[in-house]
């Protein structure tokens, strides 16, 4: 399949569908790669979706439900009937089709398992009991695996008949009579060695491997780690049981980015942009009632100071500036500690150190934007007590934001919970009750002094 480089193609299908042109959608859809097709059936409606899926080879067919998202997918395969179904499974590598099965219905799942290769089926089921996120579940039954007493030869006589199914073999398996893994070669040095060359003479003795239950979290940190394109994945005994691949690795590292990234906005990973607007309502509104509760609770601070407020209006106008930097700064510090948490650059071990830097980074900037808010305070007319108070609370706010930016997610790690959840809700309350307390603190505190 050739990649049509092409703006309009969606456009282009929309059209075709409209006018019923069978052979020119044919046409168009061969011409284009799968993932131009998937990004394609995303943007279009779902009774148009579902239409020109059906104009799909099963090949490319299994290609674009791998490019489409969760919703659309379940709606794809619902379109077709179990035949066609059972085609496109087929078309699947072992770890795709699991996937794909482990969304169908319990009857339609057994229905496509029974119409499948007898020795697919048994790999993919084999695949099911792994939960979807552990390397059990990221793993692919196809690989080349041969004897430890095998000969350089008789392995690239294997790579060759294996070929014919299995893409992207970058490693040769090495396993015992009782299916350990004892070694790996890669096809570089398997091609180099002598044909008559023991294969267990030229491969790596201790490769690298990981078990069915490691979270895939920690599977992509491995690859990273090693700088890896493929991996063996053992079972409890160091039995070889499958593989991951690169391109696997790549998915769950976007799944991963993306998670942390909803989660710390405070939206559920299920939703899409193109999903109904019901249903992003529903999605978005449990964690917006949280984030009225944490504002009350803000505003039942500058309540307790209502009268400091009353005598000094300009404490009013200034206090926003003091919670909003704090929020600015705190969101900069937990962006750093999550994603040093999920590259493992930060364990609960170092702790002590990064929270000790992130107060430090606070006080001096909020020593360094403190001046700078009392100078601008000041030329806006406001009298020199109150521009040192507004350093004073705005040096405060700072340092509350670095400790709570970094101490927040560390916490939740320490209670075994998703650190990005901390996000800017439990965050910003912490900035927005400090820099407030703060703030009007200091500023009645003033008051009874008389400095003001």
């Amino acid at each position: 399949m050739t990649v049509k480089v092409k703006t309009d193609y969606i456009e282009e299908i929309k059209t075709l569908l409209e006018r019923h042109n069978e052979a020119g959608l044919n046409h168009l859809l061969s011409e284009l790669h799968a993932s131009d097709i998937g990004r394609a059936l995303n943007e279009l409606t779902e009774e148009e979706a579902t239409q020109a899926f059906k104009y799909l080879e099963p090949e490319t067919a299994s290609e674009v439900l791998l490019e489409v998202d969760e919703r659309l997918r379940k709606l794809l395969i619902s379109s077709i009937t179990s035949e066609e179904l059972i085609e496109v499974v087929q078309e699947l590598e072992t770890d795709d089709a699991a996937d794909v099965i482990s969304e169908l219905p319990l009857e339609d799942a057994k229905q496509v398992l029974e119409g499948i290769d007898r020795q697919e089926s048994i790999e993919v089921q084999k695949l099911l009991v792994y939960p979807e996120d552990t390397a059990g579940g990221k793993m692919q039954a196809e690989l080349v695996s041969v004897s430890e007493n095998s000969t350089v030869e008789e392995t690239i006589e294997e790579v060759r008949r294996k070929s014919r199914d299995i893409e992207n073999i970058s490693n040769v398996f090495v396993v015992d009579s009782a299916q350990r893994l004892t070694g790996t070669v890669g096809l570089d040095k398997l091609i180099l060695a002598g044909p008559k060359t023991l294969i267990k003479d030229i491969a790596e003795k201790e490769p690298v491997k990981v078990y069915t239950d490691l979270d895939q979290e920690e599977v992509a940190k491995v690859f990273q780690r090693y700088d890896l394109v493929a991996i063996p994945v053992v079972d409890k005994e160091d039995r070889l049981v499958g593989r991951i691949t690169i391109d696997d690795i790549v998915d769950v590292l976007e799944e991963e980015i993306f998670e942390d990234f909803y989660k710390m906005a405070g939206l559920n990973v299920e939703e899409r942009v193109m999903d109904p607007a019901s249903r992003s309502i529903w999605m978005r509104a449990p964690w917006l009632f949280v984030n009225l509760g944490t504002a009350f609770l803000a505003a039942s601070v500058v309540r307790f100071f209502q009268g400091t407020i009353e005598q000094l209006v300009i404490l009013a106008v200034l206090m926003p500036i003091v919670a909003g930097m704090g929020g600015n700064a705190a969101t900069q510090a937990i962006t750093v500690v999550v994603r040093g948490l999920a590259l493992g650059e930060l364990s609960l071990k170092n702790a002590r150190w990064v929270l000790y830097k992130e107060a430090t980074i606070g006080l001096a900037n909020g020593l360094m934007t403190g001046a700078a808010a009392t100078v601008i305070a000041y030329i806006f007319g406001a009298p020199p007590i109150v521009g040192l108070l507004l350093f004073l609370a705005m040096t405060c706010n700072l340092v509350i934001a670095g400790l709570s930016g970094s101490l927040i997610p560390l916490v939740l790690k320490w209670f075994k919970v998703d650190p990005a959840i901390s996000s800017s809700i439990f965050v910003t309350t912490c900035t927005d009750v400090g820099g407030f307390f703060t703030f009007l603190g200091l500023a009645t505190v003033f008051m009874k002094m008389g400095l003001i």
